[in-house]
């Protein structure tokens, strides 16, 4: 791990490096996300920049601690294989937390909602919550049952999260909506969409041509449902009515039994030539891949969240200027109409998929012309640092009050700030 110019760099992620005098108060990150997690980064990086340290504490990589940055260090746990592992590591994740001592908490996952609650009042100390599900509608669709049962699921889980939520710091919601749900019930909250950083987004812009068109990207998660049989029943229906498109998918999958499904599918399907799988790609590097495309993908079926909520890819499409061909879901239907070209189609309709890429091929004037007029606009609309970060940086202030005096405690006058790399 190493230091370059204004970037703290490791083998899985990058963030900017502060320039901004510390405030000698650390919060500490404690997830069960993978190490490099683009939405934790994200966050952290205004709260860097605000002059707090951060610790991580994440799954994957060299298990081990590491500071590759003065204000910056990280405790990485083993890499997991399925849902359950993650879960068993939980206890681990919130005892490694309680033991730095850290000035604040910034939970990433319901799983953690508890810990974090008995640290708070232990400690009377601050958690933010970072919610980035629905969670209610999540969990209680993702397994075939009765309406009633799902209903009733949806009503326990919503009110586990409510009970402990109120009982932390704030919450900083994936979406306004999200947001609005926490302060009707009393807990301060901001809306920070996950909207590309400008850090990792920094490609140059180019403008969308017929000939990048032909190549069509899916960088979303693998599973049923965010369609993984559906691509892969798309890849046998582009071989026969476009052979010369190629399709790219990013192998994203949150366990191995994903994984094993999705190579099932592939088999039986003949393996298409047509489709290239690609290996996971860190966050900065994301723009460069997505600039030598012309169509990206969203398969999301119709379970759980999904027809609430617009995921990290539409905006990382729209803001490099790719046509998105999506499944017809409200929230993707609403962001098509706002900020993004391209098409709607129902969830389940790999055929229909097929021919949406086939018409936008067909009309590449037309196409390629409204995308270079709207992704300008995508790319300053649709800004994590002009929009969400200072939301971040305002709640977080608002949690620590006192950092000047928490400054002169931990780090006293005749104490010299520690250079990077020294410590």
């Amino acid at each position: 791990m190493t230091e370059v110019a204004d970037q703290i760099v490791t083998d899985r992620w990058r963030m900017r490096a502060p320039t901004v005098p510390r405030l000698g108060q650390t919060i500490c990150v404690p997830t069960v996300h993978p190490v490099g997690d683009r939405r934790v980064l994200r966050c952290a990086q205004p709260i860097l920049d605000a002059g707090f340290d951060i610790h991580f504490i994440w799954l994957g990589g060299e298990p081990g601690d590491a500071r590759p940055h003065a204000r910056v260090s990280e405790t990485r746990l083993p890499e997991v294989r399925s849902f359950r592992d993650r879960l068993r590591l939980v206890p681990r994740v919130a005892a490694l937390a309680r033991e730095l001592d850290a000035d604040a908490w910034h939970i990433h996952d319901y799983y953690l909602l508890a810990h974090a609650r008995r640290w708070a009042r232990r400690t009377d100390r601050p958690v933010l919550y970072d919610v980035h599900e629905y969670y209610p509608e999540y969990y209680s669709e993702r397994f075939a049952a009765p309406t009633w049962v799902q209903r009733t699921a949806k009503h326990l889980v919503a009110g586990v999260e409510r009970r402990h939520a109120v009982r932390l710091g704030a919450a900083n919601a994936v979406s306004e909506e999200l947001a609005e749900r926490f302060r009707a019930c009393g807990v301060p909250a901001i809306a920070t969409p996950n909207y590309p950083s400008t850090e990792a987004f920094h490609h140059p812009a180019r403008e969308l041509t017929p000939d990048l068109l032909r190549r069509v990207i899916h960088t979303g998660n693998l599973t049923t449902q965010y369609g993984a049989d559906v691509l892969v029943h798309l890849a046998v229906e582009l071989a026969q009515i476009a052979p010369d498109v190629e399709l790219l998918a990013i192998s994203r999958f949150p366990s191995e039994a994903d994984r094993r499904r999705f190579t099932a599918s592939l088999a039986r399907a003949g393996r298409p030539a047509n489709l290239t799988m690609l290996d996971l790609v860190p966050a900065h590097e994301v723009a460069g891949l997505l600039a030598t495309c012309g169509i990206g993908l969203s398969m999301m079926q119709d379970v759980g969240e999904a027809r609430l909520s617009v995921n990290s890819k539409f905006y990382e499409y729209a803001s490099m200027g790719l046509a998105i061909v999506t499944s017809d879901l409200p929230a993707a239907r609403r962001f098509m109409a706002a900020s993004a070209v391209g098409q709607c189609v129902p969830a389940d309709r790999p055929e229909l998929f097929a021919r949406a890429i086939g018409d936008l091929i067909a009309n590449a004037g037309d196409t390629c012309g409204a995308v270079n007029r709207a992704a300008p606009r995508a790319r300053e609309e649709l800004s994590w640092e002009r929009t969400c970060a200072p939301r971040i940086q305002s709640l977080v202030r608002q949690l620590i009050p006192g950092a000047d005096s928490a400054r002169s405690r931990k780090h006293p006058a005749s104490q010299p700030e520690p250079t990077p790399g020294s410590v």
